[in-house]
């Protein structure tokens, strides 16, 4: 079996069965900025972060960097169980023995800043036990065959002191990849469900297995299982939430690894399961390669982009903006028949640092200006990024406002030209220009046109909530994004 995980200590060394590697010194990464959900709030899905040592070693940067990073879900890495039923964090830091919390030996302010994580974005916090080659659910298993899980256990004592210790605690994550064993680890998982924890499996292989267990665990006490972590990286690669692993409507969120790709890549990967199988949730493994680098609010943006991505009949309210080639159509982006070629334009596009997604080619693909306000996924920014264009001739002095979550706006004032002529207005790039447009009937245009990128910046000190469009037609949006 493969090395899945690696633990980075900052101190202490772990256990040394852990998977790990040295730390590597990642240099600090151009400023990639991954664009934002178009999509209502109430849509916005779940993007987890692993991590170890930086939640309790020197933890109040990283506190402070993770609950406003974006993502929604912590997943703590990980707990040991020993032979006995302590409970340790990677073998450094001692949290349960013997039916008595003694976390706040090793750091006093553990319970506090998993208290404060939940201040900012992050609304649930989930514990990891197991990783590769280690014995943690081979001692589960053994523990539960001599003692059970009843209230006089040792697991059950330990876990009840970790849930009093701690509760703000949620979840535990089951990461099991040598052991499967049905029956101890079913009865383990309803423990914990009873105690009030979810529970979430954490598969890379072995995928009938995992759909057993959550079947059973669910049949006993329903709702246990709330949710899955499918590594998609390491020994998981190649793993598709949307093929081989159907949990019975219990939902999959597959993680990717920092070490394979960038904010960008995440975010076409994570689109891709979200319009293939509607996925609604990914993660990132692992926190302790990118600490205070910006990045982790980079890969926050690129999962809740993805599965929070626009809605075709809630934000997109024109179609055939966007049409392969050799396609009939009607109407297009400018209401006479010319809409843009699909095969030129692609599907995603990297301007000013953002790397949009483009609403899907041969249908509602296109923001119509009508005074409308369109939802984004609340971040502090430095700027709101848009793709845009005019049609029928330049629109000048069209007011765009971006709203903050305090209630205040800011109002931006700016031409947009003609996707035909571009008038090189203040404020406006040409992102991309094509070499023909496609017309009603299947035929070409065989001249230049242009996608215009606008940039408006705001208030760091702020979190932008949405943005209000310019009361007007013929000014067309294919894409907004944030620039963190």
């Amino acid at each position: 079996m493969q090395h899945r995980k690696q633990f980075f200590a900052h101190s202490v060394q772990p256990r040394s069965e852990r998977a790990r590697r040295s730390r590597l010194q990642i240099s600090l990464l151009a400023a990639l900025a991954v664009v934002l959900a178009l999509a209502p709030a109430s849509h916005a899905g779940t993007s987890g972060i692993f991590g170890g040592g930086p939640f309790y070693i020197n933890a109040t940067n990283h506190i402070t960097e993770i609950k406003n990073s974006g993502f929604t879900e912590a997943i703590i890495w990980n707990i040991e169980v020993k032979t006995n039923g302590d409970l340790n964090f990677n073998g450094e830091f001692p949290l349960v023995s013997n039916g008595v919390y003694i976390g706040d030996q090793t750091h006093p302010d553990f319970a506090s800043n998993m208290a404060a994580l939940k201040t900012g974005t992050i609304q649930r916090i989930t514990f990891s036990i197991g990783s590769s080659n280690v014995g943690d659910f081979q001692d589960i298993k053994a523990l539960v065959n001599a003692q059970g899980t009843g209230t006089t256990s040792i697991l059950y004592r330990n876990f009840l002191a970790l849930k009093t210790a701690i509760p703000s605690v949620d979840a535990f994550d089951l990461d099991d990849e040598n052991s499967f064993d049905q029956a101890s680890t079913v009865q383990f998982a309803v423990m914990l469900g009873g105690l009030g924890f979810h529970v979430v499996p954490d598969p890379f292989s072995n995928a009938t297995y995992w759909t057993s267990v959550a079947s059973a665990v669910n049949a006993q006490l329903p709702g246990t299982v709330d949710a899955v972590h499918l590594q998609a990286y390491a020994g998981g690669s190649g793993n598709n939430p949307c093929s081989g692993w159907n949990f019975g409507g219990v939902p999959v969120f597959a993680g990717l690894w920092d070490a394979n790709d960038t904010p960008a890549q995440v975010q076409t990967i994570v689109t891709n399961w979200h319009n293939q199988c509607g996925v609604t949730g990914g993660f990132m493994w692992l926190y302790d390669d990118f600490l205070g680098n910006g990045l982790a609010a980079q890969y926050a943006a690129a999962i809740n982009n993805a599965v929070s991505g626009a809605s075709p009949t809630g934000i997109y309210n024109q179609s055939f903006g966007i049409v392969s080639d050799g396609s009939a159509f009607s109407g297009g982006i400018d209401g006479v028949g010319s809409a843009y070629s699909a095969n030129l334009l692609g599907t995603s596009l990297v301007w000013n640092g953002v790397s949009f997604s483009f609403g899907p080619a041969n249908g509602a693909d296109v923001i119509s200006g009508a005074g409308q306000t369109i939802e984004l996924t609340a971040a502090q920014a430095s700027a709101v990024s848009l793709l845009g264009l005019a049609v029928n001739g330049a629109q000048t002095s069209q007011v765009f406002v971006v709203h903050y979550t305090d209630g205040t706006t800011a109002s931006f004032t700016q031409s947009i030209s003609d996707w035909f002529v571009p008038a090189h207005y203040t404020g406006e790039s040409i992102a991309k220009s094509m070499a023909y447009r496609n017309n009603s009937n299947g035929t070409r245009d065989n001249r230049t046109f242009n996608l215009y990128g606008y940039a408006f910046a705001t208030n760091t000190a702020k979190t932008v909530q949405s943005i209000t469009l310019p009361s007007n037609a013929q000014v067309k949006i294919l894409a907004i994004g944030l620039v963190p």
